[in-house]
């Protein structure tokens, strides 16, 4: 993940999303590109959430004014106030001229991120066509906002051969690498009849376990309810997006568990 993007509205809400963002930029030493889209051209650069004062808290930096101290983290950091009132338009502009790995966004469960009454989470998305950690407005953090502690220790992949899973456990990995310093139990769940197992590969790791689990049911439901029994941390989904009609009119799959769950969900396109 070398280059992470994260949109704001500026929100309580987005904080969550800030925090794991930010984690995963100053773990990786990657690049954390940090976007509010302003309708009323009123918004402050101060008014972007703190990376160096973050991470001082955190007790990665010693001086948050010491910019010397915060290079040897590693990590670059790009922030921009964009006036506008389509934020959805500015920041797949943005993603068009500056590709990322990972897009880390909070929003609203049950109608997507709503910056000035347009949904903004599912739309951005669904047009970047990148993987997207969308993080529910009052889901457990991932992260800790007073230490930076993670806390990752059950993922949870639905898995089925079409599409295939991989490019979604592979996102599922980087992730435990990045962020989790113990053990994590890796489930992998199938909805349907007969367990047609698709072919996937999980690296092996002395802290690692993994579970294969077959149930029956509503895939989104059986999802849903499979995240709460395995106290699932993250929900980690490969999607192919709307693809027939009812799913126009419905959401996606990804999407209908993303309004349920109580935890954040990546979504990751194949």
């Amino acid at each position: 993940m070398k280059h992470i993007f994260h949109p704001t509205d500026l929100g309580h809400g987005s904080t969550t999303a800030f925090l794991i963002a930010l984690r995963l930029a100053a773990t990786t030493k990657g690049a954390l590109t940090i976007m509010h889209v302003d309708g009323t051209g009123e918004g402050e650069w101060s008014d972007l959430p703190g990376v160096r004062k973050t991470l001082c808290k955190w007790g990665m930096l010693k001086d948050e004014h010491d910019l010397e101290e915060f290079e040897q983290i590693g990590m670059r950091v790009h922030k921009k106030m964009m006036k506008g009132k389509r934020p959805v338009s500015s920041c797949l502009d943005h993603l068009k001229e500056d590709h990322s790995d990972l897009i880390v966004l909070a929003t609203n469960q049950g109608s997507g991120n709503n910056w000035g009454k347009r949904k903004v989470a599912e739309p951005l998305a669904r047009g970047a066509g990148e993987p997207t950690l969308f993080v529910p407005e009052n889901a457990k953090g991932l992260v800790d906002a007073d230490t930076g502690k993670v806390n990752l220790r059950s993922i949870l992949i639905p898995v089925m051969v079409d599409p295939s899973p991989q490019r979604a456990i592979d996102m599922a990995v980087s992730t435990a690498k990045a962020l989790s310093d113990g053990r994590v139990r890796f489930t992998f769940l199938h909805v349907g009849g007969e367990y047609k197992a698709p072919v996937v590969t999980v690296p092996e790791h002395p802290n690692w376990t993994v579970e294969h689990m077959l149930r029956l049911g509503d895939p989104v439901e059986t999802i849903v309810n499979v995240a709460e029994a395995t106290s699932a941390d993250l929900v980690v989904m490969a999607t192919k997006g709307h693809d027939g009609f009812l799913d126009m009119l419905r959401g996606s799959k990804t999407e209908r568990v993303l309004r349920a769950v109580r935890c954040p969900v990546m979504a990751v396109p194949v």
